[in-house]
């Protein structure tokens, strides 16, 4: 994959990362409160932080390291990416109260889309390991270090 495609995958998730970030956010605002409206900080520390995801999911997409390690680490960042980007950015460091709960909200959706992904993963890797042949690595014939 060149660099030109990489760039593009980026933006094409960022943007669908953003429309669900935005759409979530704005709906689970009218379930608390009606009368709730985003701020223009929010609402582009959602823009940034869907652009960071979109990157580190390049990481957790690709084959560097165990699933489950680049799982933990895309989580990790994540959630630090999460916390500077609404907390500190947005303007939620001062409610103390509405940074855990919006940590815990994230911390739930990551669970519940991590489980999908990994469900996902799972399904998908049994398929193509069922669909491909067996390729003998060794010769044939036998050969020892003494001849046949």
């Amino acid at each position: 994959m060149n660099k030109l495609e990489k760039i593009k995958k980026v933006l094409v998730q960022t943007c669908v990362i953003y429309a669900v970030i935005l759409t979530s956010v704005y709906t689970l605002g009218a379930f608390v409160n009606s009368s709730w409206v985003p701020t223009i900080k929010m609402v582009y520390s959602c823009l940034g932080f869907s652009f960071v995801l979109s990157l580190l999911n390049l990481f957790l997409f690709s084959d560097k390291l165990v699933f489950a390690l680049r799982l933990v680490i895309h989580f990790g960042i994540s959630a630090v990416m999460f916390y500077l980007m609404f907390a500190v950015l947005g303007g939620y460091k001062a409610n103390g109260g509405s940074v855990i709960t919006a940590l815990l909200v994230y911390i739930f959706a990551y669970a519940l889309c991590g489980a999908i992904v990994g469900v996902y993963r799972y399904l998908t890797a049994e398929i193509k390991t069922s669909k491909k042949e067996y390729k003998t690595q060794f010769d044939d014939e036998y050969k020892s270090q003494f001849g046949k």
